[in-house]
C-alpha cells in the first residue's frame, strides 16, 4: 500500500479516535467544574448588563426579555447601539415599556473603532452604574438563574472573571440550523478539549461577567476598539493581570440570524480566521480532527477499496455517536434531532478551514475589514482612525478614588440615553 495511503488512513483512524476523546472531555468537565460554594456567594451585588445591539435581529424582542425576567435582586441593563435610526432602538423601548420596574437605559452614541461592538461598549460604559458587569450579545436567550449563576463566583476575590458555554437553537430555516450545528457540534466540544489540555484564560463572547476593577486595570475597553477577537481578548488580559477566570458549567442559547447559506458562510470564515489570528499554531492543528474530511479522503485515496470505506464508516459512527452523546450531557434535543446534517456540514467546516488561510479579510456588522497579524482590524476601502490603545493602570491606581472621580466625570458626560 502506498504509503500516502497509508498516512490518510492513520490520519483518519486518530480522527475518528479524538471524537471518543472528546466525549470524555465533556464528561470530566461537568464532573469537575462544580465547585464548592465560595464564602460570601449568597450575596448578590448589584450588576449591570451590558446588551451591544445592532439590527432587528432575530426574535431579538424573546432574548431581551429573557434578560428581564431574572431571578436577581437588583440589576441594571444597558441597550446600546450606535445609530438612532437602527431597528433595535424601538425593540429597546418596547422592553422598557413592557418592564417598567426595571432600570433599563437605551444608550445611544456613535465611538471610533473598526470593532462596532466594542465602539458600542465603551459609550454604553458611560451609563453603567455597578461594580459587576456582564456583557452578553444581543443573540442570546438565557434561564432566569442566568444573573445569580454568573455573578456567585465573583464572591472569590480572585476571580475575576466568569464565562460559560453556548449552544445553537435554530427558529428558521435550513441556515440558521446549519449554524446552529456549527455553534453546537464543532465550538462547543472544542472548547471542552482546550479547557482540558490547557489552562483556561479566556472567555466567549456569548456571556461574561467581571469586576469593573479587573476592566478598569487592563485599560477598560478603549484598547480594545480595533480588534477583531475583544472576548479573547478580555479573557487574556485579565489573566494576564492576575484574576483568575472561570468557565462555568452553565450554557445558554444563541439565535442564529443567518437566512442564506452565505450568511452561514461569511459567520464562519469570520469565526475561523478570529481563531487562526488568537491561536495559530492550534488552528493548524485541528486539520488532524476533521474526522468527515478523512474519511472521505479515506475512501478516495484507497480508490474505493473496502479498507476505505470502513474508515469512512468508522468516521461517520465515532463522530455521530460523540455529538449524541454530549449533547445528551447538555440536554440538547435540538442538536440530536439534526445531527444527520453534520456530515455534510463537517466537509463544509473543513472548506472554511482551508479559506480562513487564504486570505485575511471579514465581513462584520456591514464593513469588509482586514485583519492584521496582531489581531487588529482596518477597513479594507481605507483605514478607519482608530482610538489610540491607553496603557492599562495598575490594579492600585483602578480601584482608587481616582478612578472613581473619573467614572463621576464620564457619568456626566454621558452619551445621549433616549430611553423615553
Amino acid at each position: 500500500m502506498h504509503p500516502l495511503v497509508l498516512v490518510i488512513l492513520a490520519c483518519s483512524g486518530v480522527a475518528s479516535a479524538y471524537q471518543l476523546v472528546q466525549f470524555v472531555a465533556a464528561w470530566r468537565f461537568l464532573r469537575r467544574a462544580r465547585p464548592p460554594v465560595p464564602a460570601g456567594a449568597g450575596r448578590c451585588p448589584p450588576v449591570t448588563v451590558l446588551k451591544p445591539l445592532k439590527g432587528p435581529g432575530v426574535e431579538l424582542a424573546a432574548n431581551l426579555e429573557s434578560f428581564c425576567r431574572q431571578d436577581y435582586p437588583v440589576y441594571q441593563i444597558v441597550f446600546g447601539v450606535d445609530d438612532a435610526r437602527d431597528p433595535a432602538v424601538e425593540v429597546g423601548r418596547g422592553i422598557k415599556r413592557r418592564f417598567p420596574h426595571l432600570d433599563i437605559a437605551l444608550a445611544i452614541g456613535n465611538e471610533e473603532g473598526a470593532n462596532r461592538k466594542v465602539a458600542n461598549l465603551v459609550h454604553m460604559m458611560r451609563h453603567a452604574k455597578h461594580e459587576v458587569l456582564v456583557v452578553s450579545d444581543a443573540d442570546i436567550r438565557v434561564r432566569s438563574d442566568y444573573l445569580r449563576t454568573m455573578v456567585a463566583p465573583l464572591a472569590d476575590p480572585t476571580v475575576g472573571l466568569t464565562t460559560c458555554l453556548y449552544r445553537g437553537h435554530a427558529v428558521g430555516g435550513l441556515p440558521a440550523v446549519i449554524e446552529s450545528l456549527l455553534v453546537s457540534t464543532d465550538f462547543l466540544p472544542m472548547v471542552l478539549m482546550a479547557q482540558w489540555v490547557q489552562r483556561f484564560k479566556y472567555a466567549y463572547g456569548a456571556s461574561i461577567a467581571f469586576r469593573r476593577d479587573a476592566l478598569d486595570a487592563i485599560g477598560g475597553f478603549e484598547n480594545m476598539r480595533a480588534h477583531l477577537a475583544d472576548d479573547y481578548l478580555l479573557g487574556r488580559r485579565i489573566a494576564e493581570a492576575g484574576w483568575t477566570l472561570r468557565l462555568l458549567p452553565y450554557v445558554v442559547e444563541t439565535i442564529p440570524d443567518s437566512r442564506t447559506m452565505r450568511d452561514v458562510w461569511r459567520h464562519h470564515l469570520r469565526w475561523a480566521r478570529t481563531y487562526r489570528v488568537c491561536q495559530p499554531i492550534g488552528w493548524f492543528a485541528t486539520i488532524i480532527i476533521q474526522t468527515m474530511l478523512w474519511g472521505v479522503l479515506a475512501v478516495l485515496a484507497t480508490g474505493g477499496a473496502a479498507i476505505g470505506w470502513l474508515a469512512l464508516a468508522l468516521a461517520v459512527l465515532c463522530r455521530l455517536a460523540s455529538l449524541r452523546a454530549i449533547a445528551g450531557l447538555f440536554g440538547d434535543t435540538d442538536t440530536v434531532r439534526h445531527l444527520w446534517l453534520v456530515p455534510p456540514k463537517d466537509l463544509a467546516y473543513s472548506a472554511g478551514w482551508l479559506a480562513s488561510w487564504l486570505g485575511r479579510d471579514v465581513d462584520w456588522s456591514g464593513q469588509r475589514l482586514r485583519v492584521l497579524p496582531d489581531g487588529r482590524m482596518v477597513p479594507v476601502a481605507g483605514e478607519m482612525p482608530v482610538v489610540a490603545p491607553k496603557a492599562p493602570e495598575s490594579p492600585a491606581l483602578s480601584r482608587g478614588p481616582a478612578t472613581r472621580a473619573r467614572r463621576s466625570a464620564a457619568a456626566a458626560r454621558a452619551g445621549t440615553d433616549l430611553s423615553a
